[in-house]
């Protein structure tokens, strides 16, 4: 079954009847069993954040933010090697999430809406930048990231990378992304946007389908229009 053809109402229902809304998450469940524990989460909450309603009455959180990125080297999906602070010099629009490709809950429905999403990007920029970070770098290799590439008609903008776990860690914890103890179910579905090199990241908190983040990316590069 191809998630990036599904309609993102149904994606959020399958969350749900999977149990994904974290809250209601069991220890341990559905985890890899990785001997690599995170500490609790660590996110301060500065109240520099807003909420969006979405029509259907699901809603996620905005927040402007200040993020550096560390100096790790990571792997994309060709098994090069990927700088991230390099990568991060990247003077254009750059959306960043946290997934791993045996996630069964969020991720499906975060990588269907940036599958979706392409073609609406490049209708308002298409020098733009897509990235995914696994957060389960033991399991997802680069042939296993190019394979969810291709499940998610990902293009040659949006770079999937793995890595050592402690590298991948380090930007876990620059972006304020830290999730609860070693159970990688408990992350959460976080979406980053940057209108260039200089600029504050957009923080989106919560589930967003390919209509709503086609918005936020207008309203973060055209501001003068919205």
């Amino acid at each position: 079954m191809n998630v990036h053809h599904i309609s993102f109402p149904r994606l959020c229902a399958m969350v749900v009847a999977t149990g994904a809304l974290i809250l209601f998450s069991e220890p341990g469940a559905l985890a890899h069993g990785s001997k690599h524990r995170m500490p609790d989460h660590l996110g301060m909450d500065d109240g520099n954040t807003e909420l969006a309603m979405r029509p259907d009455g699901f809603h996620y959180k905005r927040g402007h933010h200040a993020y550096a990125a560390p100096a790790v080297p990571l792997r994309d999906r060709q098994g090069r090697k990927v700088n991230f602070a390099d990568l991060m010099e990247f003077d254009g629009p750059v959306l960043l999430n946290f997934i791993f490709t045996s996630c069964a809950t969020i991720c499906p429905v975060q990588s269907a809406t940036f599958g979706q999403v392409q073609p609406d990007l490049a209708a308002v920029d298409d020098r733009y930048l897509m990235v995914s970070i696994s957060i389960d770098p033991e399991y997802d290799t680069p042939r296993r990231l190019r394979e969810y590439a291709e499940l998610h008609d990902a293009r040659d903008n949006w770079v999937m990378l793995t890595g050592q776990f402690d590298d991948i860690f380090a930007v876990v914890r620059a972006f304020d992304a830290v999730y609860k103890g070693e159970n990688k179910m408990y992350h959460r579905p976080l979406t980053f946007l940057r209108a260039n090199a200089g600029a504050k990241w957009l923080r989106l908190e919560g589930l967003l389908g390919a209509e709503e983040l086609a918005e936020e990316y207008a309203k973060l590069l055209r501001p003068e229009v919205n």
